[in-house]
């Protein structure tokens, strides 16, 4: 077994500086800018005093409920795939790509407990409870100081989490294939936006809730891409 790098170290280290320039530019647009308000309001009719999308059968039960429950049965299957005795698999798939999709499912896991940790810890609230949008919880920009609050239980995107774990596919392709690993990466994360997205138009979540689960997923795999090491066969 031979063991190689993921990326390049300059491609590593500029992946890197481009991570830490997201985090600067998310921070930045939740605290510098009225988005995450002017994207709810949006959303919101002050009419009707109500997110009228919330309970839309796309966004309510095929985007939220269905897309959850086939993008688990989809993590199951790889969980089984990537622990499953080889005997049993008939050696169809090689040592190597067991070793990444063990990578894979780990990551989505962990993922998912930190955002869960994160979610009953941090005091923001969703759109639809707070006061601006007919709540009870005050207002609080996703990355200011604050007084002390009960948990908001909405930060980071929860559902996010559901969908966003498909970018470290892109395992599968590195170190041999980059580019196809770089496009499958960025499709995992648009799947992931676009579930926080439909979360969005029904008031559940701030665009900055969305981007922070995104950019989380980012630093675990870059994380993997330093600290562990690819296996060729």
């Amino acid at each position: 077994m031979i063991k190689s790098p993921w990326l390049p170290q300059p491609t590593l280290a500029a992946l890197w500086c481009v991570w830490i320039a997201l985090a600067i530019a998310i921070v930045w647009l939740a605290n510098a800018t009225a988005l995450d308000l002017a994207l709810a309001d949006q959303q919101f009719d002050f009419t009707q005093h109500s997110f009228t999308q919330k309970h839309v059968f796309f966004y309510e039960t095929v985007m939220h409920v269905y897309a959850k429950q086939l993008f688990t049965v989809i993590w199951l299957a790889l969980l089984l795939l990537a622990w499953l005795p080889e005997r049993l698999l008939g050696h169809r798939l090689s040592t190597a790509t067991r070793y990444k999709l063990r990578w894979i499912v780990l990551l989505a896991l962990l993922n998912a407990i930190v955002v869960s940790c994160l979610k009953h810890q941090m005091p923001h609230a969703c759109p639809w409870d707070i006061v601006r949008y007919g709540g009870s919880a005050p207002w609080v920009p996703t990355f200011t100081s604050h007084p002390a609050l009960e948990a908001g239980h909405c930060f980071p995107a929860g559902h996010t989490t559901s969908g966003v774990w498909l970018s470290a596919l892109g395992l599968l392709w590195l170190p041999q294939a980059p580019r196809k690993a770089l496009l499958v990466t960025i499709a995992g994360l648009a799947v992931g936006f676009a579930l926080g997205w439909a979360q969005q138009i029904r008031g559940a979540h701030f665009l900055s809730h969305t981007l922070t689960s995104l950019w989380l997923m980012c630093g675990w795999l870059l994380m993997v891409f330093t600290f562990s090491k690819s296996r060729i066969e």
